[in-house]
């Protein structure tokens, strides 16, 4: 039998396809055994059937890394969505200092320690895709050596094909393996990913609002200075965040604007017919119209 017929179990530790032996080969850990199969008493009635045990594998490593990374990112964006919701009912007079104080306090330390793991995963995940390629990157030279050997005539293909089927089995498995890392590195880069870029303006402009709306409070004696002055670097720090995320469209909106301008100006100054006028507004607007979609 070759190492493509052999019978192959999904091992608990690492995921991956493994020869079915007592320990799995690329990580060493214990592999579930099948049991050995019971035999029923004699019965003097017809047989029945025999019943085949259905066996129920192990959710994929793969799988629980992907739906761990997934919780923490719409985690992470459901508390800047309670921060501004929090913020908008403060600052409309529906909820108290004290209590709004302690929510706000609450939500930005979960945040805070959302946003640490989402950076620890990320650092493991490019350490796993940099190990993974690395070993893609060996097995594949090993292969194009051991297909060499056979050309010259060193290794008949009896030898190449032992030689060679494990190791292209393993290619499989790392090839896969660095495609789901790059798929999980890539969400934990996008935050706020399920938003659509004008939903992440709209509520940059939101909380930008807030804190001249703190101000005034503040200055009518309703909100106490100290609460302001505790909340608004937490504000100033998430415009910032908020900013990274979208920075590049805004600078491509004030460019096109500028271009929109200076368009008309030399339009107004007949540098322009009314024909080449028109159609390059159309082809800006309509490069505008795409930003924030």
């Amino acid at each position: 039998m070759s190492l493509h017929d052999e019978p192959r179990i999904r091992c608990p530790g690492c995921g991956k396809l493994a020869p079915a032996m007592k320990y799995c080969i690329y990580c060493g850990a214990k592999l579930p055994q099948a049991a050995p199969p019971t035999v029923a008493p004699p019965t003097t009635g017809p047989s029945a059937p025999p019943q085949v045990p259905t066996v129920t594998p192990p959710p994929s490593p793969a799988i629980e890394v992907r739906d761990e990374i997934s919780n923490l990112m719409s985690g992470i964006t459901a508390l800047y969505e309670r921060k501004t919701a929090l913020l908008d009912l403060f600052q409309s007079g529906q909820v108290s200092e004290r209590v709004f104080l302690k929510l706000h306090n609450e939500y930005a330390g979960k945040l805070r320690e959302s946003l640490s793991s989402r950076i620890s995963k990320l650092e493991e995940l490019k350490n796993k895709l940099n190990e993974s390629s690395r070993r893609l990157s060996e097995v594949g030279m090993r292969l194009e050596e051991l297909e060499v050997r056979r050309k010259v005539g060193e290794i008949d293909e009896k030898e190449y094909g032992q030689r060679t089927d494990s190791l292209k089995a393993e290619e499989r498995e790392l090839a896969e393996s660095v495609k789901t890392l790059k798929a999980s590195i890539e969400t934990l880069e996008k935050t706020f990913a399920e938003k659509k870029p004008s939903e992440i303006r709209d509520l940059e402009t939101n909380i930008g609002s807030y804190l001249s709306v703190l101000g005034k409070l503040v200055g009518e004696g309703k909100v106490s200075s100290e609460t302001l002055e505790t909340i608004a670097p937490d504000i100033t720090e998430t415009l910032v965040f908020l900013d990274s995320l979208i920075k590049d469209r805004k600078d491509k909106e004030r460019s096109l604007r500028e271009q929109l301008e200076t368009l008309q100006t030399r339009y107004k100054l007949s540098e322009l017919s009314i024909e080449e006028y028109e159609r390059t507004k159309r082809e800006l607007q309509a490069e505008l119209d795409k930003i924030w979609v």
